[in-house]
């Protein structure tokens, strides 16, 4: 039976969506993070890394940290936005006999207000159906003011080893290479490194990609967002202080984002995009 169940999550308040089929995904109210999606095989297929820290105003590391209203330090609010480290609510939810979700809300607060200071709204709406996970970012503007941003659902996928990892459906691409000194260097796609580090922008990306690794292959599909982001620290730069030494061993981020052309809402205007996963099998 479909169920929505209260829990915590090292010590976060989560909610648990449970599927009939055994699907299971885990959303901290801290960030609206996706923390853990587990196939209806029982088998996880999200990275969280042990050494994350799970206090208030902290990010979470893997998941599924939400981006916004600012892609990494492209503007001039906190790295990646303010999304993935506020409080959000919980909105009342059914759930459907084809599908379980949940919906969470970005409220404004004095510390929001100070950083943007526009009239706005923002859910994330996670829904599990047979074997896929579903995540929809919508943006509302609430005020008269037009306003700018960027977003991007930064998906840590589970793959097993990184040196299994093969992606593909991004032929013919061009991508911004970020590990380079001098920004703005655009490649045309090549096969993935896996030992190296990789942090590509791909703009006007395929919706369509497949990867394949030792966990199996994962579909991925996603709407409204334009771009592709694919990350891995490699094996060679020290890791991030919240990342095991071995961490990118065992991930692949591959995240819906929309970057290269800002999304500009006017008044009473929305917007929502939506990426989809479907479990390695």
């Amino acid at each position: 039976m479909n169920r929505l169940e209260h829990c915590l999550f090292h010590g976060l308040p989560a909610v648990r969506i449970c599927a009939s089929n055994g699907a299971t995904a885990t959303v901290t109210l801290h960030g609206a993070h996706v923390v853990s999606w587990t196939s209806p095989t029982g088998v996880e297929q999200l990275y969280l890394s042990p050494n994350t820290r799970f206090e208030p105003g902290q990010a979470i590391r893997g998941g599924v940290p939400v981006v916004f209203p600012q892609f990494n330090t492209r503007g001039v609010l906190p790295r990646h936005g303010f999304a993935r480290t506020s409080p959000w609510n919980l909105l009342e939810t059914q759930p459907l006999d084809n599908q379980v979700s949940a919906t969470l809300s970005l409220p404004g607060n004095k510390v929001i207000k100070s950083l943007w200071p526009y009239a706005f709204g923002c859910e994330l709406h996670i829904a599990l159906q047979d074997d896929s996970l579903a995540m929809t970012l919508t943006v509302r503007n609430d005020g008269s003011e037009t306003f700018s941003f960027q977003a991007a659902l930064h998906t840590y996928l589970a793959v097993g080893s990184i040196q299994s990892v093969n992606l593909t459906g991004l032929d013919g691409s061009d991508f911004e290479d970020t590990t380079e000194a001098q920004p703005m260097v655009m490649k045309r796609h090549v096969a993935l490194k896996p030992l190296e580090a990789i942090d590509r922008i791909y703009y006007d990306a395929p919706n369509q990609l497949q990867l394949q690794s030792a966990s199996g292959r994962m579909d991925l599909q996603q709407s409204g967002f334009c771009d592709v982001v694919v990350w891995n620290p490699g094996s060679k730069a020290p890791p991030p202080p919240d990342l095991p030494a071995d961490g990118y061993q065992h991930f692949l981020c591959v995240e819906a984002a929309q970057i290269g052309r800002p999304v500009a809402l006017g008044a009473a205007q929305v917007w929502t995009g939506t990426q989809r996963i479907r479990a390695a099998r």
